[in-house]
């Protein structure tokens, strides 16, 4: 009876165990497949004519970067910063001048010319210290401590919930039609960020609107989520080669403001 009882207290201690311990790799089975330790890719087909991909970041085993303002206004595969990256995407909207939106911070220095007095915006933001959370409602100004911060417009997901294709008829030329997408998500951990990227403008391969792209991220395991820049701007490289395939009347990669790079030891 008490060998019964203290199994029982130690298989429990186990499973608690085995609880904090690193997570899997996502299943191999729903398309996954690993990049890189803590990095992983997937491809698929949501609806006909569509065409996603999506990367799954473990950020305790992975390093997350924003590519630095000497670098604006280059094509990603262009930026010397992503020398070396396991993959990169394209982040802030931007003006004619290449000047990001929104609170910018790369390497623990905010972008110079959007400081907050300048240029207010309150615009979603992924913000990293130690650790990397999604405000949706950020400050006015950077956090002294945040060694990274990108932001977009407008909010997909919302502690748990997607937005829906009603929020989209509140800015249809950018919501509502079908677009090249890219997007960031956190799980509800904090631990796993997630980037999704839709190909469109190829002809039946139109791209996602806003609610769908939520609608996906939501399904990966996105607790807070919002839309970075998309169109001709939308970016997959891994390894250093676009992914993502190119719009039709846009065939070469667009210049743009900055890049997200994922690097793994």
């Amino acid at each position: 009876m008490h060998r019964t009882l203290l199994g029982l207290v130690l298989a429990a201690l186990l499973l608690a165990l085995s609880g904090c311990a690193s997570p899997p790799a996502p299943a191999s089975e729903a398309g996954w497949r690993a990049l890189a330790p803590g990095v992983w890719h997937r491809a698929w087909s949501p609806w006909p004519g569509s065409e996603v991909q999506a990367l799954r970041v473990d950020l305790a085993r992975a390093r997350l970067t924003l590519s630095p303002p000497a670098e604006a206004g280059q094509a990603v595969d262009a930026m010397p910063s992503g020398a070396g990256a396991v993959a990169s995407v394209n982040a802030s909207f931007f003006d004619a001048a290449f000047r990001p939106r929104g609170l910018t911070v790369s390497g623990g220095q905010p972008w110079p010319e959007l400081l907050p007095q300048a240029r207010p915006t309150r615009d979603p933001v992924l913000a990293c210290t130690t650790r990397c959370v999604i405000r949706l409602d950020p400050p006015a100004q950077p956090d002294p401590a945040w060694q990274l911060a990108v932001s977009g417009t407008p909010w997909l997901v919302r502690d748990g919930q997607a937005r829906s294709p009603q929020d989209d008829d509140t800015c249809a030329a950018l919501c509502a039609r079908t677009h090249p997408r890219t997007a960031v998500g956190l799980d509800a951990s904090g631990r796993h960020l997630l980037l999704l990227l839709a190909a469109g403008r190829r002809g039946e391969v139109a791209g996602l609107t806003l609610a769908q792209t939520a609608a996906l991220l939501r399904d990966l395991g996105a607790e807070q989520a919002f839309n970075l820049d998309g169109g001709g701007s939308s970016t997959l490289l891994i390894g250093g080669r676009s992914s993502l395939p190119r719009p039709f009347n846009e065939p070469a990669l667009r210049r743009v403001a900055n890049a997200l790079h994922l690097f793994s030891p």
